[in-house]
């Protein structure tokens, strides 16, 4: 069922959907399809240009600096009229504004700007490379004076500034430290010109600072234009999806799987450890779908009684998962996921399987280990075609011929272009959404007549109190 909850420009739309019929197992692992659908509310279509502080970081090589300053020049050009911006260039330095550290575009700032822009220094080979994390930690300095809803940077690298301490696999190294320092601060965007660059920390930033990462060619301010075009779709910067779970669930994950994939960390609600809160980031009118897995003991639970064993909150929106532990000898039997609900489960867990290959084959081919990339990318072309994902076969036939389909049979040739598997590690990360059927139709809210918490329409007992409903 769903709830409709409203937020400042967002209506949320929530469905929660699992198998009511589960085995009463010590470790019982239940699955739910979370579906979040947010629908436009006021009278505007995007949000104004004075709500957006942009911070554009040119970082490449001196054979690049002609065109990146033909690119900058169209990408300023076309700024809306409100905007705050910023454009840094080699080694972090601030190439524009030429007085104070923001802009603020209109007609005279964008003339001045297009001219000045062609004053941006590129990478001086001369010199130790600058660092993904010193363009991360400039930008965080210069958003902590713009305290404005939307506070996003695209970062521009050819890998001309990569730097040792870019260890994106590290967790001690000096890019996560700062990864972790920036999260929650703003957004980032990452175009790629050319191919040279290490996919990896590419990739670390636009996952940890919830944007997007591509390759692009040398004429990067079409890229540019999309980001702020996105941005400006922006309603709510930040939601965060709550779960709060009864005390024989020991573990709650949440997979965002449409319209991208990535693992949520939940943060604990400070006085009520039964209570995680998992962040997301920049909604605009759009659907997203979450994989939610508990894993719970039923070993102290009645049998054959409806139990709610998490409430989902998002936006003021609460639905519940509700089981009921199936009498011993008849859970082998009844306790398998069926309908809509089972489809769209096992759609979730596969998808999630299959771009975890699709991006393992990406990585192993990129470091020269074929044999284990063709076992991933094989499994990944097997899981695809059981799901029709038609696109996971195109990205896979550009590094390698598929041989047998079902059966997951992939072969690389004796030469690829490690410029091929780079781009399509960053095209894996960022695109191809994956399609769901609708959410079923909003039933009748309920809340719990002795403590007034809310509760799904199919909860016999409150999460909260304990009573019954």
């Amino acid at each position: 069922m769903g709830r409709t909850a409203a937020l400042a420009g967002l209506g949320i739309s929530l469905s929660v959907q699992a198998a009511k019929k589960q085995r009463p197992d010590p470790d019982a692992r239940i699955d739910a399809h979370v579906r979040v659908r947010a629908v436009a509310v006021g009278p505007r279509d995007r949000i104004p240009a004075v709500d957006i502080a942009l911070v554009v970081a040119v970082d490449v090589a001196a054979g690049r600096r002609d065109a990146a300053v033909a690119a900058l020049t169209e990408a300023v050009g076309a700024l809306p009229d409100g905007i705050s911006y910023t454009v840094l260039g080699g080694g972090a330095s601030q190439c524009y504004p030429l007085r104070g550290r923001w802009a603020l575009a209109d007609p005279a700032d964008r003339r001045d700007a297009a001219f000045s822009v062609g004053r941006i220094a590129a990478a001086d080979e001369r010199q130790p490379p600058a660092g993904y994390t010193t363009w991360l930690a400039r930008a965080r300095e210069l958003f902590a004076e713009r305290a404005l809803p939307v506070r996003h940077l695209v970062l521009v690298t050819d890998g001309a500034g990569r730097a040792d301490e870019d260890d994106a696999s590290r967790p001690d190294s000096a890019l996560s430290r700062e990864l972790a320092r920036c999260e929650g601060e703003f957004t980032a965007d990452v175009v790629a010109p050319g191919a040279g660059w290490d996919p990896a920390p590419l990739i670390a930033v636009a996952e940890r600072l919830h944007g997007a990462a591509g390759s692009s060619p040398d004429a990067f301010a079409p890229a540019v234009a999309t980001a702020l075009g996105r941005l400006r779709k922006v309603r709510s910067p930040e939601l965060p999806i709550e779960v709060t779970v009864r005390p024989n669930v020991r573990e709650a994950t949440l997979i965002e799987t449409a319209p991208h994939q990535q693992r949520l960390e939940p943060e604990p609600v400070r006085d009520d450890p039964r209570r995680l809160e998992f962040r997301t980031h920049q909604w605009k009118p759009e659907s997203r779908d979450y994989l939610l897995t508990l894993r719970a003991d039923a070993g102290n639970d009645p049998l054959g009684v409806p139990l709610q064993l998490a409430a989902v909150t998002v936006g003021g929106a609460t639905e519940a998962v509700v089981v009921r532990w199936l009498p011993s000898g008849t859970a082998a039997a009844t306790a398998r996921i069926s309908g809509a609900a089972g489809r769209d489960i096992h759609t979730m867990n596969v998808s999630t399987r299959m771009r975890t290959a699709l991006n393992d084959g990406y990585a192993a081919l990129d470091l020269g280990s074929r044999e284990r990339a063709e076992a991933q990318l094989g499994l990944a072309v097997r899981l695809a075609t059981e799901i029709a994902a038609d696109w996971v076969l195109d990205e896979v036939r550009k590094v390698a011929r598929i041989v047998d389909g079902p059966r997951g049979v992939v072969r690389i040739g004796p030469a690829v272009d490690p410029g091929a598997v780079r781009q399509g590690m960053l095209s894996i990360t960022s695109g191809h959404p994956m399609e769901l059927p609708p959410a079923p139709p909003d039933g009748p809210a309920l809340h719990c007549p002795y403590c007034d918490r809310p509760a799904g329409p199919a909860a016999v007992f409150c999460i909260h109190c304990g009573r019954q409903l």
